[in-house]
């Protein structure tokens, strides 16, 4: 593999960096006006709470993931079959936390309407291999991606978010524009192997 050029990375990322800051100004106060705060808050209780079964059924995955790719990334056996490992790791991880958030919130809760939503979310963190790209330090393609992603979301946000009486919908389309935001890598899935 060619050695990558850390400029490169950096400007990137900064590039990145600068547009998650940008944006939210723009399209916070828009939600904010057309949502109220009561289905902003509901959005954001439901989804703090998926982000913390995330966080338990990765295990830190993803650090040690990008760490093991960065050293044997020359070998492209060896990285195939700590790709699968990892992979095969993580997913029995994230059903252990989707049973578990099953139980708990699915079953028996205010919000489990929308809690119902969300377990995709959760079958979808199974599958992020962000950690993958970041380890080869391919940022053009994650950086790429995140920028194209995050375009559509907020155009989706002017056209679909117009008022309180179609939250569930805009519930529904929250939760695209981040699922699709964080698990768009499945595409380039092919260029592993």
């Amino acid at each position: 593999m060619k050695t990558k050029s850390i400029k490169k990375n950096y400007l990137y990322n900064l590039l990145y960096q600068i547009l998650i800051l940008i944006l939210p100004i723009i399209t916070t106060p828009y939600i904010s006006r057309n949502l109220g705060a009561e289905n902003i808050g509901i959005y954001s209780f439901t989804i703090s709470i998926v982000t913390y079964f995330i966080l338990f059924g990765s295990l830190g995955v993803s650090l040690y993931g990008q760490r093991e790719i960065a050293y044997i990334r020359e070998n492209k056996s060896k990285l195939q079959k700590t790709f699968l490992e990892i992979v095969i790791f993580r997913f029995i991880t994230m059903s252990i936390a989707i049973l578990i958030y099953y139980i708990i919130f699915v079953r028996n809760n205010v919000y489990k309407q929308y809690y119902k939503i969300l377990i995709i979310y959760l079958f979808a963190a199974s599958f992020d291999i962000t950690w993958f790209f970041q380890g080869l330090e391919e940022f053009k393609k994650t950086v790429t991606r995140n920028i194209i992603v995050r375009a559509i979301s907020v155009i989706c946000i002017f056209i679909f978010v117009k008022s309180r009486k179609r939250f569930k919908k805009i519930f529904i389309n929250l939760f695209i524009n981040r699922f699709f935001r964080k698990h768009f890598f499945m595409v380039l899935f092919a260029e592993i192997f």
